[in-house]
């Protein structure tokens, strides 16, 4: 087998990989659909920023515009909740169904200002292409992996003030994707996902909904990236809404694992909580 072989056999699968997954979804008329409703919330102690120092960084005058304490440091705010508990950027969505309402995804635009990406958090399609806008004078280094610090599955560096495309292909069953700027670690967003258009990304209040949903049993995901998944098995009846809820606590948070003070890129007093240094700390 030549190489030129290799290369035409390997774009095949990949083709075949990518239209089967587009297949597995069907858009039909939804008759007698039922609606799921409800909040996210977060119990307990908030949990502690990420914070970094800019000086061991560069760009620091443009960096320090946004999100930036008395002593130069950006603060990353994972967890922004409202008043009486609701948690932003959790992503719900419903497993396994093959068929049901139209999928009118927004495309993916993630904006880089003040060495910032936004939005925090996308829904993404298997093979879906997606831009990066780079708003500053300077370059970013756009590096995208599977997983939290998993594999790279690409490297998207972003000239000043230009917009570049990418596409997100995911191995095997992973859902979730983290980009990460290589130049400055604190530029991060997150990506999870979806098979089908019955998802929502909650705003500041934690509140949701999701309607027009094909009678049946599947299984209903609460996804935050620094907490572990919830899941609920749910039953939709004809013309029925149901109200469910899910609550994270706080005192569960998962740091990503890269993130340790041995990096020397993150403030002393961003440790793990349960850590020796974190008892230390009264974490």
């Amino acid at each position: 087998m030549n190489f030129r072989t290799t290369i035409t056999i390997a774009t095949l699968l990949l083709f075949t990989s990518l239209s089967a997954e587009s297949k597995a979804y069907q858009e039909i008329e939804v008759i007698n659909g039922g609606a799921i409703e409800g909040k996210v919330t977060m119990t307990g102690k908030m949990p502690f920023p990420r914070v970094y120092h800019l000086i061991l960084f560069p760009n620091i005058d443009m960096c320090s515009e946004v999100e930036t304490d008395d002593e130069m440091n950006r603060v990353l705010d994972d967890f922004k909740i409202s008043e009486d508990g609701g948690l932003k950027d959790v992503v719900i969505t419903l497993e396994h169904i093959e068929a049901g309402k139209s999928f009118n995804k927004e495309p993916i635009m993630i904006n880089s200002e003040d060495c910032k990406f936004t939005p925090d958090v996308n829904v993404v399609r298997q093979g879906e292409a997606f831009q990066v806008n780079n708003l500053d004078a300077v370059m970013h280094n756009s590096q995208l992996y599977q997983a939290e610090r998993g594999k790279i599955i690409q490297n998207l560096p972003v000239p000043p003030e230009e917009i570049i495309d990418g596409k997100v292909t995911f191995q095997k069953k992973y859902k979730i994707f983290q980009m990460i700027c290589g130049m400055h670690e604190f530029m991060q967003t997150w990506g999870y996902r979806v098979q089908n258009p019955y998802y929502y990304i909650t705003k500041l209040g934690g509140e949701f909904k999701i309607d027009n949903i094909p009678p049946g049993d599947y299984n209903l995901n609460a996804w935050h990236y620094l907490m572990k998944p919830q899941n609920q098995k749910i039953n939709i009846a004809k013309n029925e809404t149901i109200d469910i809820n899910f609550s994270f606590n706080a005192d569960k948070i998962v740091r990503p694992l890269y993130e340790t003070i041995k990096s020397g890129r993150i403030k002393k007093d961003a440790v793990y909580p349960g850590t020796a240094k974190g008892r230390e700390l009264g974490r």
